[in-house]
């Protein structure tokens, strides 16, 4: 191969090589969807799906000059936004087909504007067209949300190389105001969680009380607990018992309005809770809730930390967290680690062996963070 032709084929202007550069960035697959005037639906796949302004909320997304699809959905000056599943390929196919009825065994209920809804989408977007411009051999459809929501908490669907699978999120983080501090102790935790939930084969949550709530701020971990990969950014209000383990190493003016929020707890039985976990140096709750699920009230005097001393009596339990702090130069919990996803055969022992692998790693994190503030 002469030099020409090896710069021919690694130009831009070569599509082969155009399209292997670029399906080296994953993409999201959504199935853009309408409904014609005469009640038709229709439905086009575009992995060129993305957000593009908060303020307004603007989405766009790039169909191909050649789609016969487009023109039907642009002549209805709306669209809806599918976000597919990572167990929806199927639908991914059909809609990518030039034959058959593409909304057969699709099950899918009308938006507000009457675009279709696949009901297995994870999320959706219903949106007005607020412009179409120029783009080569694609057109950029600008869209403004009129209303979005989470229809599933299970995993997109992607696009990579040319075939489909899932992500599987190791780490996630958000952001947000008034944050800062702890947002910056987050990434510098988020190695030695990371670390945590791979030796224990679980999920490692970051929370933090963030005036008064408490906020999940980031995640490690294989993802084996179903909610885990939507509850960053979670917050529950700050009322006993939620948040305990932060609350432990808390003043105690914070403790009693913690504790005056709560319709579930007395105040003998929370600063009881308190003192238990202050003592072991860690959380445990039994069950089966998730974050921030509420319970009745014999049920959180019943679950919420009993401690591994109890659980030889409550051997059908499954053990369902346990949490320890991170401490700030103040001493008061900055962050708490938690284990979600444990095995659920994990007895006395098996929780005090978890519980020292995380009293390890919050103690590092702890010393790493107390040395930055030097």
């Amino acid at each position: 191969m002469d030099q020409n032709q090896t710069v021919q084929g690694t130009s831009p202007a070569n599509p082969q090589w155009f399209r292997q550069v670029m399906g080296r960035y994953p993409t999201g697959v959504a199935l853009i969807s309408s409904t014609e005037n005469d009640g038709t639906p229709v439905g086009m796949v575009v992995g060129t799906f993305t957000s593009v302004s908060l303020d307004p909320p603007l989405v766009a997304f790039l169909p191909a000059r050649t789609s016969t699809s487009w023109p039907r959905i642009r002549a209805t000056g709306r669209f809806a936004v599918n976000i597919l599943g990572a167990g929806q390929e199927d639908v991914c196919r059909a809609f990518s087909s030039k034959t058959g009825s593409k909304y057969e065994n699709m099950p899918w209920h009308p938006s507000a504007s009457g675009a279709p809804f696949l009901e297995q989408a994870v999320a959706w977007l219903d949106c007005t067209i607020e412009s179409v411009m120029d783009a080569g051999d694609h057109e950029i459809v600008l869209g403004r949300v009129e209303a979005m929501d989470i229809a599933s908490l299970d995993l997109p669907l992607l696009f990579f190389q040319g075939g489909y699978g899932r992500f599987t999120p190791h780490s996630m983080a958000v952001a947000g105001p008034n944050l800062g501090r702890e947002l910056a102790l987050v990434d510098s935790a988020r190695p030695g969680m990371e670390t945590l939930a791979g030796r224990l084969g679980c999920d490692c949550l970051a929370g933090a009380r963030s005036g008064e709530e408490f906020v999940i701020l980031a995640s490690a971990g294989p993802g084996k607990t179903q909610w885990i990969s939507s509850a960053v950014g979670q917050r529950v209000p700050a009322a006993a018992p939620f948040g305990r383990t932060a609350m432990a190493w808390a003043y105690d003016a914070d403790i009693e309005r913690w504790i005056a929020a709560s319709d579930t707890l007395t105040r003998p039985e929370a600063y009881a809770m308190l003192d238990r976990i202050r003592a072991r140096g860690y959380s445990v709750s039994v069950g089966t809730g998730e974050f921030g699920t509420a319970a009745p009230s014999s049920a959180v005097r019943d679950a919420m930390d009993p401690g591994s001393e109890a659980l030889g009596a409550r051997a059908e339990e499954k053990v369902h967290s346990i949490s320890a702090p991170v401490f700030g130069p103040d001493g008061t919990a900055a962050l708490v680690l938690s284990l979600y996803g444990l095995p659920p055969e994990l007895d006395a022992g098996g929780v005090e062996r978890c519980a020292a692998e995380l009293l390890a790693a919050t103690r590092q994190i702890s010393d790493a963070a107390a040395y930055q503030t030097l």
